[in-house]
């Protein structure tokens, strides 16, 4: 299976060591990492991906437990789990039709809940 971690928290030495090690104790092969960090307010942020066979709960207990130290907000879920989308959209249709078309492919991996507006002009493309 694989898993998308995401991290954020002050930024500070031994964080990348830190994640790699609780991602190889969950038998983890990271496939795709990003890291950042802000340099005026110092937040380090970090997504990455990575393949195991090991349970997500599993995985998840052992990265809270190993990371708790850096006092960091971390999430892991799934990676063919979609991501909702709200789209907010006003008079011009051409956004609003790219994403709907490239959502009805299978292109654009999200779950469009609802269409949002400040004009009724595009609630027919919405509701089509």
């Amino acid at each position: 299976m694989e898993l998308i971690l995401t991290l954020q928290c002050k930024d500070q030495p031994g964080i990348v060591n830190a994640v790699t090690s609780a991602i190889l104790k969950c038998n983890g092969n990271i496939t795709e990492n990003q890291q950042f960090t802000d340099p005026q307010s110092q937040i380090f942020v970090m997504r990455t991906r990575f393949e195991t066979d090991e349970a997500e709960a599993a995985c998840h207990q052992i990265l809270a437990r190993d990371l708790d130290r850096f006092d960091s907000a971390l999430t892991l879920r799934g990676a063919d789990r979609k991501k909702k989308a709200l789209v907010l959209v006003t008079k011009e249709d051409h956004c609003l039709r790219e994403l709907l078309y490239l959502h009805d492919l299978g292109e654009l991996p999200i779950e469009i809940p609802a269409v949002m507006s400040n004009h009724d002009d595009l609630r027919a493309v919405a509701e089509g």
